[in-house]
């Protein structure tokens, strides 16, 4: 798993034995040079992007997809009410509807099959995601929250969604045994940090 992000918004890259699936879009200004770029750095393809995944449709996280989409046709997979969001956006370029991630979906490609949940309260129809991820020989569990803030001004009903959320998918995650944690900002898991202590360690 390889990090294409931002200083402030976090993509990820899972490579698979048939290729790549991608984890966030960024914003749309950002996504030739950190996703297709990024890719290019580490010695991937980009052309083998299979599946990109949007956690919600927030700006930041799916601003760059139809710049994707249309660069590298990997198959494009949202929540069914971000897919609304998306498709009534004037600030970013609308990609094209494609798969409408369900409650427990999973996606296989090649060797990696990683599960999806409807989490709302961020967004209308938030991504979670648990994903196996490797560090030398061992595999391990990820959980990515896909919505991590509200506001001062978040509606009652969209904040006891958010809540009920949380409470599900923290149910999950430790029916599961998940052991490490990804989020898609790069604040709220000290991404940097991370990275420098697994490269000096």
């Amino acid at each position: 798993m390889y990090f294409i992000g931002t200083q402030a918004n976090g993509a990820w890259a899972i490579t698979t034995s048939e290729g790549i699936i991608v984890i966030e879009a960024l914003f749309d200004y950002a996504a030739k040079d950190e996703i297709e770029g990024g890719l290019q750095k580490l010695g991937l393809d980009p052309g083998q992007i299979k599946y990109l995944i949007l956690t919600h449709a927030h700006d930041d996280h799916a601003g760059g997809a139809k710049y994707i989409q249309d660069a590298f046709r990997p198959r494009l997979v949202m929540g069914p009410k971000d897919w609304d969001v998306a498709e009534q956006n004037t600030r970013s370029p609308r990609p094209r509807r494609d798969i409408v991630a369900a409650d427990g979906q999973k996606i296989t490609l090649g060797d990696v099959t990683l599960t999806m949940y409807i989490t709302p309260g961020h967004a209308p129809s938030t991504i979670s995601l648990l994903l196996p991820v490797k560090d030398g020989g061992r595999t391990h569990l990820a959980m990515m929250w896909g919505g991590v803030s509200l506001s001062f001004s978040t509606p009652l009903d969209q904040l006891r969604a958010y809540v009920n959320s949380a409470e599900r998918f923290q149910d999950i995650v430790l029916k599961a045994g998940a052991d490490t944690i990804l989020t898609n900002h790069t604040a709220h898991d000290k991404t940097f940090a991370k990275i420098e202590q697994l490269t000096n360690r």
